[in-house]
């Protein structure tokens, strides 16, 4: 009998965590983004992301879309995508991209563009067939100026598929940065840079499967590496003080103008109280950083930081705040905002016995222990397989931890 419950108990559990198996493959589905965009707009590109501020991509403009043709271009986002913005131009002209769009999450969406930048959403197919989506990662590389073309040739060694129907391969597009991009599937391990249509080139070069920066140097040697070589830097600490009526304090960073973000959502990651500051270390690379309160519904402008330094931002006033790259004077503290202020605060003597700061850091939750509640589960799940089992009973002990 014991043999049987404890299968059932078993059962029971494995049964509950599907719902939570099904929730995990649905979060890692890619549904396509069809769009039309006017004539004019060169490079279209989609910007994507959810209700909560979870981005889809890392930088804005976003994922480069691939023609289909007669004026339409598709990628594929996530299944948690709600809003998108479509842009082209690389995201560096107003004019040449839509307000955010809103898009029921999961679906595939076909989404026409005026020339007055308004955007019509369809659920209905309003083109042919859409490729099937390959996962695929971005190759980054910095090549002699002499070369008038830059190409990229790609296969999976040692069975020989290659990524492009015919040499010198996949084009790549120059940035402002003078890095030339094109992307690869990543089923791909091995790729060779090429320039001027294929008649000077890499040896062949063994890769991982990810994001990459390949330097090539005039006499064709180059040099590897998975971290953009522009930003492999020491990370740095941003310490802030804010108003008292602003709870859980956040920093969101970046890097401008390329957009590329240090943390995934807003309102970014929560900040430390360590003595009279609040810290975070970000990574060098950022020079943009705002820092906000209560969820991200209050937060300062943008505040424009040196790059590998460490910053102290001192907050009075979400229109008010001060940078420096040395603790200021103790005497710099932002104050209690009136807002924040009772009546009864503004009459009474201030508290002589309390030395706690106004608000604290959020708590950790995953170090507390079990709450109590879970025992009252674990009862619920005996009574239901006692039930199952067709009305046996047995005593269950409780052991402590």
């Amino acid at each position: 009998m014991k043999k049987k419950i404890a299968t059932l108990i078993a059962v029971i559990l494995c049964m509950a965590c599907m719902p939570l198996t099904a929730l995990a493959t649905e979060a890692d589905e890619m549904v396509p983004v069809v769009a039309q965009v006017p004539a004019d707009w060169e490079a279209p590109h989609l910007w994507a992301w959810a209700d909560d501020g979870t981005n889809a991509f890392a930088a804005w403009p976003g994922e480069e879309m691939e023609s289909l043709g007669d004026g339409w271009y598709y990628t594929y986002v996530p299944t948690f995508v709600q809003n998108v913005i479509v842009n082209a131009n690389n995201g560096t002209d107003a004019a040449t991209q839509t307000d955010g769009v809103v898009v029921e999450a999961g679906k595939p969406v076909w989404i026409t563009v005026a020339a007055d930048k308004t955007a019509t959403v369809s659920y209905e197919a309003q083109t042919g067939e859409i490729p099937a989506y390959v996962e695929k990662f971005v190759v980054h590389a910095y090549v002699p100026l002499e070369w008038k073309t830059v190409n990229m040739w790609a296969w999976s060694a040692p069975d020989g598929t290659n990524a492009f129907t015919a040499w010198p391969g996949e084009a790549m597009v120059e940035g402002e940065d003078g890095w030339f991009t094109g992307k690869v599937p990543t089923w791909v391990n091995s790729l060779i840079i090429n320039g001027n249509e294929g008649t000077v080139q890499t040896a062949d070069v063994s890769i991982e499967a990810k994001e990459l920066w390949i330097t090539v140097y005039e006499d064709l040697t180059y040099e590897l590496a998975y971290e953009d070589p522009e930003k492999a830097v020491e990370n740095v600490t941003v310490y802030a003080k804010v108003p008292a009526d602003w709870a859980d304090p956040c920093c969101w960073a970046w890097s401008a103008p390329d957009g590329t973000n240090a943390f995934t959502s807003w309102p970014g990651e929560a900040l430390t109280l360590d003595g009279d500051w609040y810290v975070i270390e970000v990574p060098g690379w950022i020079n943009s950083v705002i820092i906000n309160g209560n969820a991200g519904s209050v937060q300062t402008s943008d505040l424009s930081v040196e790059a590998g330094k460490d910053v102290w931002v001192v907050v009075n006033s979400p229109e008010d705040a001060t940078v420096a790259y040395e603790e200021p004077a103790a005497t710099e503290v932002a104050p209690e905002t009136e807002e924040s202020k009772t009546e009864e605060s503004k009459t009474e003597e201030p508290s002589q016995t309390v030395d706690e700061p106004a608000s604290q850091p959020a708590t950790d939750t995953a170090t507390e222990e079990p709450s109590g509640n879970n025992t009252g589960l674990i009862v619920g799940i005996v009574i239901a397989v006692v039930v199952v089992a067709g009305g046996a009973f047995f005593i269950v002990k409780n052991k402590k931890k």
